[in-house]
């Protein structure tokens, strides 16, 4: 179905040009927005609806239990997700207040998660497995309009300037900013599927910059069945060990090679290296054992950062 979605992102940064309180703000659910990272929780289901666009490796560890062995919740890593929590929190209250402020012209409502955030379980039958899956989620919000039966799922997402431009270029050039080769869309998809919803709207935020923008995605029905050989791939082995390193959409995550062209032998600067996926991973190094060499190195801003590479 056909939907014409207003460009909320506008509606968002004409509001923050000049924007004003119109309505009740959660400042209890911001502040905890704020804390939440302070916190240290377990890590609750193995499954979740945010990781189903992880490798099957990764997913048959989580699923087994495997202790985590890889990239680890530091400093760094929670001061990120604790970014990332204020960013949600910020521009979800400020959408709220603007789509408020036009309330009688624009007719939008934005329920809001918050921090009190609702569960949605997604349903998957694994035929090969005999196994039913139920995997929970936590969407960012909903837009409801009274003259649309649909509920619109929100997803709310802050990237370096790098995504911000490769996915605001992708609008440009009318194209869809994130693809199955994209993990954040099989996390909005299994949303849509959980909530038998048909739209979501994205609002991306550029950490460096303060850039908004947001762009419309429309239900995959082929998203189950994709999702299926993928699951069903990943928790197949009995030992998470036999398990693919295969990314959702069928693609391989396999190491960098870059040989001299005069020998076709000789290692150059870069060869070895694992993609980003495997540098996220927290079981990096359950995955590759004794063959991992670890680097520190600088990236694009110049900030320390870890490089992976297999040894030579």
């Amino acid at each position: 179905m056909t939907l014409q979605l207003p460009d909320f992102s506008a509606i968002l940064k004409t509001y923050l040009d000049s924007p004003r309180i119109v309505s009740e703000v959660n400042e209890e659910a911001i502040g905890k927005a704020v804390t939440r990272q302070l916190t240290v929780t377990d890590s609750g289901p193995a499954l979740r609806l945010s990781g189903l666009g992880k490798c099957r490796k990764a997913l048959a560890y989580a699923h087994h239990g495997t202790p985590p062995n890889g990239r680890e919740i530091d400093a760094r890593a929670r001061t990120v997700f604790a970014l990332g929590d204020m960013t949600e929190a910020f521009l979800v209250t400020a959408l709220d207040q603007a789509l408020e402020q036009q309330a009688d012209d624009l007719g939008w409502i934005l329920d809001y998660t918050g921090d009190n955030q609702q569960t949605v379980e997604l349903e998957v039958y694994l035929p090969t497995l005999d196994q039913t899956l139920v995997i929970p989620g936590h969407p960012d919000g909903t837009l409801r309009h009274p003259d649309i039966e649909d509920r619109i799922v929100l997803e709310v997402k802050s990237t370096s300037s790098y995504g911000f431009q490769r996915w605001q270029s992708a609008l440009k050039n009318g194209e869809d900013p994130w693809g199955p080769g994209e993990s954040y869309w099989w996390q909005a998809q299994a949303y849509l599927h959980a909530m038998d919803a048909e739209h979501a709207y994205v609002l991306a935020l550029c950490k460096d910059s303060g850039a908004i923008c947001g762009w419309h995605v429309q239900r995959d029905l082929d998203y189950i069945r994709w999702l299926v050989t993928h699951l069903e791939a990943a928790l197949g082995p009995d030992n998470p060990r036999f398990a693919e390193r295969r990314l959702p959409d069928g693609s391989w995550l396999k190491p960098v090679e870059k040989l001299s062209k005069r020998d076709g032998k000789t290692p150059l600067k870069g060869n070895g290296q694992l993609p980003w996926q495997c540098r996220y991973c927290s079981h990096y190094r359950n995955c590759y054992g004794n063959n991992l060499d670890e680097r520190v190195e600088k990236d694009y801003r110049g900030a320390p950062s870890l490089g992976l590479y297999l040894k030579s």
